[in-house]
């Protein structure tokens, strides 16, 4: 049995391939539930405490639950992945213990492991043998756009590292995009030419290469690729549009305040950081909360500014994230819906037009389109050459992203399917090939 692990920004999920056939995901149990992913966070108790006195950290949906039952009372830890090319983001304190990002990288895993009715074959199989872990094609890209080489190395020395803390000692790399061409490829009866897009929550990856039952006996897939690119954003900034448009004006963005006899704007920075929810629990000080107070006194909204600081304050980051991911997937389906989250004294309750989302995101619509046309120019490959446009990760129901693909390669060549879990499943694949006899 061959092994594949897709960690990812948003989720995770586990896959394994027999020595013949197609590959399948390991479900992971909840409560009476089997789900095919496992969602990437973590909450962390203020009581509960593990047998060494340290903060018990839950995962997945049990931290969803442990979340939303408790809230405030601990501390939610999103996004775990979007921090392993930062080099400035080693650990964090958490109710007195220090965790360092390996350590919250392992926890999720080893959780997700253990979620599964096959967790005890799991953990022997990924102790004894290889596993194939997706990686982004690139980690992280300079405001240039050309790859840094510096991060993408440390993301991956850390990622194997917090594998290696969980008894998974022979770890190896596939591309994200790549491992989605291994599952596009089962179906196929003749050789193409793909472009593979991988979209997920904090980056948008590109690969260029040959698949078909002709490449199936190549025991390095790097002689297949013809190019790989990527992009630092996806759905995460996506999200941040539809925060930035309908959620702070809400909650007091460009108003002011009096201090000093002075008329000031309210600090534009706790906006920018609810653009990137995740790290909301981070503000989350005595002083942050303070300076809040302060401010909510005199504001000319002061209701608002309050419902700011019960975002805050209570801990409603992940909350606010499902309000607005909701709004954006109706989005791919309908011209409106309504974007309704309640937030202390306020309730949100605005109305999304599907032409006005797709105005906010044509900057990252931009960035997606000169990254997918850098990739052609420097590999010499004209859009009529690419046999099918495989695409996959939640924004690839975006139908402006469609659209952008459609428009330099035509609709009949656009494909996707299975766009949440392919990654996982063409890693199993992957680690077939490599490592089959």
């Amino acid at each position: 049995m061959f092994i594949g692990l897709d960690f990812g920004t948003t989720n995770s999920a586990l896959a394994v391939a027999p020595h013949e056939g197609g590959s399948r995901l390991v479900p992971v149990r909840h409560e009476k539930a089997q789900l095919p992913t496992f969602r990437s966070i973590l909450y962390f108790d203020a009581e509960e405490r593990d047998r060494n006195g340290r903060p018990h950290a839950f995962a997945g949906p049990a931290a969803m639950d442990a979340y939303l039952d408790r809230g405030a009372d601990g501390r939610l830890i999103q996004s775990v992945k979007s921090y392993l090319a930062n080099p400035t983001f080693t650990a964090t304190s958490i109710f007195g213990s220090r965790f360092t990002l390996e350590n919250l990288i392992s926890f999720i895993v080893a959780r997700l492991i253990d979620a599964t009715e096959e967790a005890g074959d799991l953990s022997a199989r990924m102790a004894a043998g290889p596993v194939v872990v997706g990686r982004p094609a690139r980690f992280v890209r300079n405001s240039l756009g050309t790859p840094d080489n510096t991060h993408d190395e440390l993301a991956i020395s850390r990622l194997r590292e917090a594998l290696h803390g969980i008894r998974i000692p022979d770890v190896h790399f596939e591309f994200e995009p790549v491992a989605a061409a291994y599952a596009y490829e089962a179906s196929l009866a003749e050789d193409e030419l793909v472009l593979i897009g991988d979209f997920g929550g904090g980056t948008s990856d590109f690969c260029l290469l040959h698949v078909g039952p002709g490449m199936k006996q190549v025991k390095e897939r790097g002689e297949t690729i013809v190019g790989v690119s990527g992009v630092g954003l996806a759905g995460d900034a996506f999200d941040a549009r539809l925060i930035e448009h309908c959620v702070a004006p809400r909650l007091g963005k460009g108003t002011n305040y009096m201090s000093g006899g002075k008329r000031l704007p309210v600090p534009a920075w706790p906006y920018d950081t609810m653009k990137r929810w995740h790290e909301l629990s981070l503000i989350n000080t005595r002083k942050t909360r303070r300076m809040m107070e302060e401010i909510a006194r005199t504001a000319e909204a002061q209701i608002e500014i309050e419902a700011l600081s019960h975002l805050i304050a209570e801990e409603r980051g992940f909350a606010l994230y499902r309000a607005v991911e909701a709004a954006k997937v109706d989005l791919s389906g309908a011209a409106e819906t309504r974007l309704r989250f309640a937030l202390g004294p306020l309730e949100i309750d605005t109305v999304v037009k599907r032409a006005d989302f797709e105005s906010w995101i044509a900057p990252e619509l931009a960035d997606i389109a000169s990254c997918v046309d850098r990739l052609l120019e420097e590999t010499g490959t004209s859009p009529e050459r690419v046999d099918r446009v495989f695409l996959t990760g939640g924004s690839s129901f975006i139908p402006a992203v469609r659209r952008l693909f459609a428009a330099r390669f035509g609709e009949a060549r656009l494909a996707g399917g299975n766009e949440l879990t392919s990654v996982a499943t063409g890693l199993a694949l992957a680690a077939r090939q490599r490592f089959g006899a």
